[in-house]
């Protein structure tokens, strides 16, 4: 699996500076959609896909990673399938992380299309298979949430906002496609400046567009986020 760094770059002379921050955020999901394969054999269950839910209906983002488990129906045992990809350009099964009763399996999103992935026994059968789509990251969504937090439209950003000075505030990007959330785990490259980056607490993600903070004082500060596929946010923060 692919290495995974953290990266941020001061916007301050645009000067870099690395960091790896903890998951915390994204540690595991808290709902899953349970995916009935169209042979009507087998269940597949995404999981750790980097949101609070993951739904493979919304579509895989490009970039993305996630777990897919794949479980008999009515309590029947999975042991000994592998999972496959008519399609590894566009979706890839790049790992197995569990072999047991439910096996589990890493999932790559590589490139926009539709794929199928089957589920074969140790003869190389298709007990069953699932249609998945893999999509680019189109645009980004901003929220922001907190003690005096307002929306505001300023020229020249894509998206900005005013905060209260000492309060604390988060500040979520999500890559979406068509209007539906992408799933799956992947890094943005974020600028921000230093002022900002001294006020994020400790279980902020910047590669992840997770940012919780207290902004000590009243100031203006940009910030940009560039998703996988080249989708870019910029935004605006002013500090009252």
């Amino acid at each position: 699996m692919p290495h995974s760094t953290h990266r941020f770059a001061l916007r301050s002379g645009l000067l870099p500076l690395l960091a790896s921050l903890p998951l915390s955020l994204v540690a595991a999901c808290e709902w899953n959609e349970v995916e009935q394969g169209r042979l009507g054999r087998l269940e597949l269950v995404p999981s750790d896909c980097g949101q609070s839910y993951c739904d493979l209906d919304d579509g895989v983002a490009v970039g993305g990673d996630l777990a897919i488990t794949v479980r008999g129906k009515d309590g029947a045992s999975a042991r000994g399938l592998t999972l496959v990809s008519s399609a590894p350009w566009i979706v890839d099964v790049i790992d197995l992380e569990d072999d047991g009763f439910e096996p589990r399996f890493r999932v790559l999103g590589v490139g926009a299309g539709l794929a199928e992935l089957s589920a074969l026994d140790a003869n190389g059968y298709e007990v069953d298979y699932l249609p998945v789509e893999v999509a680019t990251v189109a645009d980004l969504e901003v929220s922001v949430v907190g003690d005096g937090a307002n929306e505001l439209v300023t020229v020249g950003y894509d998206s900005a906002f005013e905060i209260k000075a000492g309060a604390l505030t988060t500040l979520d990007v999500i890559g979406t496609s068509r209007g539906r959330d992408l799933t799956g785990k992947y890094e943005y490259f974020a600028f921000l400046d230093a002022t900002l980056a001294a006020a994020l607490e400790p279980d902020s993600d910047l590669a992840r567009g997770y940012l919780r903070m207290r902004v000590p004082r009243p100031g203006d500060h940009d910030l940009t986020f560039i998703a996988p596929g080249g989708a870019t946010e910029r935004i605006h923060l002013s500090v009252r």
